[in-house]
């Protein structure tokens, strides 16, 4: 009798699981959450569906949620860099700047695919108040995303602090030439 409630919940579970897929494939990521939790509590326990819900919780800017099933795929895999970047810009987002830093160094240097770490870090060395280390990431992300006006901007800021003032004007202005948004900002880090 027992086997026939748990092949029942097993298939409850595999069912609810596709259901959340197609809603995660078709970008109802509010949506496919709450069936990859119904998957969970049906007794799935495949990773995948933690790292499809902590996803949907990042992009539904519940970091909580999110940071708990990405700390459960670190503890699993936790050589894996995008599961080390996911938890690293949760951390950030929910201001735990040193577990942040932690995370982002984790991920091998020469790993590129998720390279706007260096922009993320140079954000919080700064604000640690080490901006010859920010300085080096901040060059790192603008090898790596050269039209991106934030990084720019950032860039201007950290060198100005550090009375690198032509290079920080040159920063500046391209940032502006990127976005003109950016014309007159206050000169402070950008998040």
């Amino acid at each position: 009798m027992q086997s026939g409630n748990i092949d029942k919940n097993a298939d409850l579970g595999k069912q609810e699981y596709i259901k959340g897929l197609q809603l995660y494939r078709d970008g109802e990521l509010k949506g496919a959450c709450a069936f990859f939790t119904r998957a969970i509590d049906a007794g799935i326990d495949d990773f995948d569906i933690l790292y499809y819900r902590g996803m949907c919780y990042l992009d539904g800017a519940n970091y909580l949620e999110a940071l708990t099933d990405f700390e459960v795929l670190v503890r699993h895999d936790p050589d894996n860099p995008e599961y080390q970047f996911r938890r690293g810009f949760i951390h950030y987002k929910l201001g735990k700047n040193g577990e942040a830093m932690r995370d982002f160094g984790l991920i091998p240097k020469e790993y590129d695919d998720f390279s706007i770490r260096w922009h993320y870090l140079a954000v919080l060395l700064f604000k640690a108040g080490d901006p010859e280390s920010a300085l080096a990431a901040i060059e790192k992300a603008l090898f790596k995303f050269p039209t991106m006006p934030k990084v720019w901007f950032n860039a201007g800021v950290i060198l100005a602090f550090m009375d690198i003032h032509d290079r920080a004007d040159l920063a500046f202005a391209t940032a502006v030439k990127l976005d003109s948004r950016l014309e007159g900002a206050p000169r402070r880090i950008m998040e």
